[in-house]
């Protein structure tokens, strides 16, 4: 397992134990949210996470397929709502 795999494996680890510690306590005795994540992230540091911007990857077509046309759009809309409509009845 690689440094970044090790890495990974220990941050997630952590967060699940924060969260599971978060949400064993009472809602009366539980941190401030701000202050909590803050904390998180200060941990979530040791590891190399670093917060970054969000960059999602621009929508593109996949080659293999062709789009569908507004009719066979249509009659597969049509042909759910009868499914939906006959589960609706039973």
């Amino acid at each position: 397992m690689t440094t970044r795999e090790q890495a990974r494996d220990e941050a997630v680890a952590l967060i699940a134990r924060r969260l599971t510690e978060l949400l064993g306590q009472p809602a009366a005795d539980r941190p401030d949210p701000e202050v909590w994540a803050a904390a998180l992230l200060t941990e979530l540091a040791g590891f190399g996470w670093r917060p970054t911007a969000a960059r999602p990857e621009p929508w593109q077509p996949r080659p293999e397929r062709t789009p569908a046309t507004a009719t066979q759009v249509h009659a597969y809309a049509d042909h759910i709502r009868r499914q939906l409509t006959r589960e609706g009845e039973a």
